[in-house]
This record gives structure tokens, C-alpha cells and sequence, in this order.
């Protein structure tokens, strides 16, 4: 994703912070980093590598050889431009390739891939450079490794930390970089504007279902075009829907079989369950503005997007495991009809993933950056010919 970067012309001193490539095993991929790295404008480039430069870690000698003279890598090793100290520290995500020690004293930006344990880590860094770090109070620690806290600060007295981490940011805002485009000149905005005017104002909105068919094709003509952009949030919002099914799946579950047991109800009983997309407008997705949370609650209404009304919903007793439920038990299983098959192959899209894809109105980008969902369960007892749900 580097090539995304756009690295002013005027900058004295660059610096990676690792993770170069997407398939950092891949040689070629290391030197196409490199390769790119070496021809910024920068007067001083210095690399540390990531946990995902596992060319790096595999081969060292090899992978020191590739970097060109223009670039300073920095691995436990440190060096001095204009009177200012950096220092690059192996710990990719922590230090298994060394042990404590004493860093140099007066450091002005220690360099790691990795953050210290307990500073914009989510819980996840690492405690042996944490206390490297408190002993030798740097003026900076630079890192990234943690995308969702990326380009964050925090301040703990004598050393500054900086979590640089830009993956995010691609990964969300260059995919649709052509949806926002043509909303900005008119093309969609215009679209989005009748459909919040008409949700607002008109007691037969319905009657205008063609405006959301009409954007959603408009928008996935367009990110379609560019799979490879929103790859990782398609996967990241299948795993979540996922796991939002599987405890809804499992909580269900157990109020059936319990109503089983104990109720003497037969046949006449089932569990329906739903799964709703968050009542909030993503905030994760790429374009944001005052009107999203009023297009977001026009587009999720089931008085035009029918096939959404009830969520993604089933009854507990057709399927009796989870793999049923999402698809898992057919083979292939993955449920990527109108994606790439290639790009899309080990990704186990789920039934419901593609039920919001290919049969309700939401364009694609509207719910591949969700992460939250809400949900309900009633219980249907039919007594004669009528059905009382709870």
C-alpha cells in the first residue's frame, strides 16, 4: 500500500516503522519496498522492519545485502543526523529475537515496530521493552504494529509516544477514492439527497425503492472495479458478522432446547432469532458527513429495503449447527458469488454476508465497515391457528 503514500518533497528525515509488504515472505515484494523507499525525496530514509517482513527475519544476511545505500536500517543499532539521536529496536511484535538490555542514554526517538505494553497497544504489546523504554526515556518512541490506534499520541512524563501506523487509513479511505470522487461532483450525492428527501417527507417513500437500487448499483459498479482495495474490511466485517451470528446462534439455541425441556409444548414452539446492523452510522467508513446518520437510517428501513426488514433472521429449530446456518457445511464453503474468486477464495464468506450483498439494497461499502450489530429473540408458541411471539 505504500504507493497510496503521497511523502512531501520537503522532508529531511523519512522513517518506516515496518510491515513493508503485504506478503513480506515474498523477496520481490522486499525490494519492491525498497525499491520505492529509496526514491523519496527525503535526505535521510531509515527502515525498521515488522512482523510481517518475514523475508527479513528468515534471511537477514540476505535482506541486509538488498537494502541500498540510500536507506539505514536500524536493528539494535542506532545513528546520528544533525545532532539528533534515533535508535532502531528489533521487536516485531516483541522481543523474541533478543533480551533485555540497557538502551543508549540520550536517545531522542527510539524506533520500534511494536509499541511498549500498556501505551496504544489494545492490550497487546510488549512488556520487556516497556521497561527498556522507562528506564532510558527517550524524547520519542516511535511504532505502529496496532492499526486501529494509529495515528495517536500519548504523553508519559519525559518521553512522547507515537503510534504511526497509516494502515488504516489506506485501507478505508483509497478504496472508495472513486465513490467520493463522484459523490462530490453530483453523480451519487445527488441521488443520496432524494432518497433522504423523500424518506423525510413523502408517507410513500416506498414507491421510490428504485433511488436506492439505482445507487447501489452506481457504487458497486465502481468499488467492484477495484476488489483489491477493500479486501481486508470485507474480511474483517465477515469475521465479525460472524461472530455476532455465533453468539446470537448459540443464545438462541439454548432458549429452544430449554422450552424443550421443560415446556410441554411439542412441535408448537421455535425461537426466531435476528441480527441487525448497528443503529449508527459506520465509523469506519471513509465518507463521513452531517447527512450520513440520516442516509444510513433511510437505507436501513425495511419499508424499501424489504429484504432487510427482519435483519438477517432465522428460526433455531431449522438448523442444528452453526455451520448450517452460515453456509460453512457446503462445499465450497463461501458464499462469494459476485466477488472475485480469486481474491475471495479462503475467505469462508458466510450465507448472511451474501444475503446483505446480493439481495438487499445496501451497496457494498455501506456495511463492509460496520463492526457492531444489535439483536432480538422471539419466541413463537403456535396454540390452535395463532402464532404468540414473545
Amino acid at each position: 500500500m505504500n504507493n497510496r503514500l503521497e511523502i512531501p518533497e520537503d522532508v529531511d528525515i523519512l522513517i518506516s516503522c515496518g510491515d513493508c509488504a503485504r506478503d513480506g515472505i515474498v523477496r520481490s515484494y522486499f525490494v519492491s519496498f525498497l525499491d520505492w523507499f529509496s526514491k523519496q525525496a527525503a535526505r535521510y530514509k531509515i527502515f525498521v522492519p515488522g512482523n510481517h517482513d518475514i523475508y527479513y527475519e528468515l534471511f537477514p544476511d540476505e535482506a541486509k545485502a538488498l537494502v541500498p545505500s540510500s536507506i539505514t536500517l536500524l536493528d539494535e543499532s542506532g545513528i546520528i543526523i544533525d545532532g539528533i539521536s534515533l535508535y532502531g529496536v528489533a521487536c516485531r511484535p516483541w522481543r523474541f529475537t533478543g533480551s533485555e538490555y540497557a538502551l543508549p542514554e540520550g536517545i531522542d526517538f527510539l524506533i520500534s515496530h511494536a509499541p511498549s505494553q500498556g501505551i496504544l497497544d489494545n492490550n497487546s504489546g510488549c512488556g520487556v521493552l516497556r521497561r527498556m523504554v522507562d528506564t532510558a526515556k527517550p524524547k520519542y518512541h516511535i511504532f505502529g504494529h496496532i492499526h486501529e490506534r494509529g495515528l495517536q499520541q500519548a504523553f508519559i512524563p519525559e518521553t512522547t509516544y507515537l503510534n504511526v501506523s497509516y494502515y488504516n487509513k489506506l485501507l478505508y479511505h483509497y478504496p472508495i477514492m472513486k465513490e467520493k470522487q463522484n459523490l462530490e461532483n453530483g453523480v451519487i450525492k445527488g441521488i443520496e439527497e432524494d432518497i433522504i428527501s423523500s424518506y423525510n417527507t413523502n408517507r410513500h417513500y416506498e414507491n421510490d425503492k428504485c433511488l436506492l437500487e439505482l445507487r447501489q448499483h452506481l457504487i458497486n459498479d465502481i468499488v467492484l472495479a477495484h476488489q483489491e482495495d477493500i479486501i481486508e474490511a470485507l474480511r474483517e466485517f465477515n469475521d465479525v458478522l460472524m461472530e455476532a451470528l455465533k453468539e446470537l446462534y448459540d443464545r438462541g439455541k439454548r432458549i429452544y432446547d430449554d422450552l424443550k425441556a421443560h415446556g410441554d409444548y411439542g412441535d408448537e414452539v421455535d425461537v426466531k432469532a435476528s441480527l441487525y446492523l448497528d443503529n449508527v452510522y459506520p465509523e469506519l467508513h471513509p465518507i463521513q458527513g452531517d447527512d450520513r446518520q440520516d442516509l444510513w437510517e433511510a437505507i436501513c428501513d425495511g419499508g424499501w429495503n424489504v429484504l432487510y426488514e427482519e435483519g438477517i433472521s432465522f428460526y433455531v429449530s431449522q438448523y442444528e449447527t452453526f455451520d448450517s446456518l452460515t453456509g460453512m457445511d457446503c462445499p465450497p464453503p463461501n458464499w462469494n458469488e459476485g466477488l472475485d474468486s480469486g481474491l475471495t477464495k479462503d475467505m469462508h464468506l458466510c450465507r448472511q454476508f451474501h444475503h446483505l450483498f446480493d439481495h438487499t439494497e445496501f451497496a457494498i461499502t455501506d456495511f463492509i465497515y460496520v463492526r457492531d450489530f444489535h439483536s432480538e429473540i422471539k419466541i413463537n408458541i403456535k396454540k390452535g391457528s395463532h402464532d404468540n411471539g414473545e
